[in-house]
């Protein structure tokens, strides 16, 4: 009996460390707490969302989260000056418009139904990731696409006196505007991060492995 007993108390702490470790804590950033599972349900739909409904399936490893923690971090810390500055407001329509095109991306409307069911998230839901999306790379154009473009001085001390063809010349240009927007990127999120209360629990690129499989969507291969 003793053995039964410690045995069913053995199972109930193996099943609620399982949980813990799904809705473990990774980060926070200001009052907003960010949980392994709903980093890995907003994972599932940013790769849907870009890769299509093949990436609805899988396993997502810490390297995979990890990326996207960092996203989600950085996301987050800009939106906080988006809703400060009550900027780039969505209308309804365009909230359902992106719900309309993920929806797209999938067979048939059930097996988009059995991918929210198995994510745990709601049509709100799903569509709140995608606004803050869209608002947030709004809010990034607006502030950065005009300062990141190219000269034409910058690209000819950028190409150091070579006589460049139409098209290596544009292709130079687009690696230039692309190089300085990624370094304005970097400048507003460290001074928007200044800002914010930033505190990451678990960055998810270091140690064992962690691993979130995803059940196969119907009519597909396990």
């Amino acid at each position: 009996m003793r053995t039964a007993a410690a045995l069913l108390l053995f199972a109930f702490a193996a099943g609620a460390e399982e949980r813990q470790l799904v809705d473990e804590v990774v980060a926070v950033v200001d009052a907003h707490s960010i949980t392994l599972s709903e980093l890995a349900a907003e994972t599932r739909v940013r790769l849907v969302a870009e890769r299509g409904a093949m990436a609805a399936s899988g396993v997502l490893d810490r390297r995979i989260l990890a990326a996207s923690l960092r996203r989600t971090i950085e996301e987050r810390v800009v939106l906080s000056e988006v809703e400060r500055l009550k900027l780039f407001d969505l209308e309804r329509s365009e909230v359902e418009a992106l719900l309309a095109r993920l929806r797209g991306r999938f067979a048939s409307h059930s097996e988009y139904e059995q991918f929210a069911r198995s994510i745990e998230l709601t049509d709100e839901e799903i569509g709140a990731i995608l606004a803050r999306e869209l608002r947030v790379g709004r809010y990034l154009d607006n502030r950065l696409k005009l300062a990141a473009q190219l000269r034409d001085s910058e690209l000819d001390e950028a190409a150091h006196g070579r006589t460049l063809g139409a098209s290596d010349r544009e292709q130079l240009r687009a690696r230039l505007q692309q190089e300085k927007y990624q370094r304005l990127l970097q400048e507003l999120l460290a001074e928007l991060r200044k800002r914010a209360t930033v505190r990451v629990l678990d960055p998810l690129d270091s140690g064992e492995d962690r691993v979130i499989a995803q059940p196969p969507l119907p009519g597909k291969a396990g």
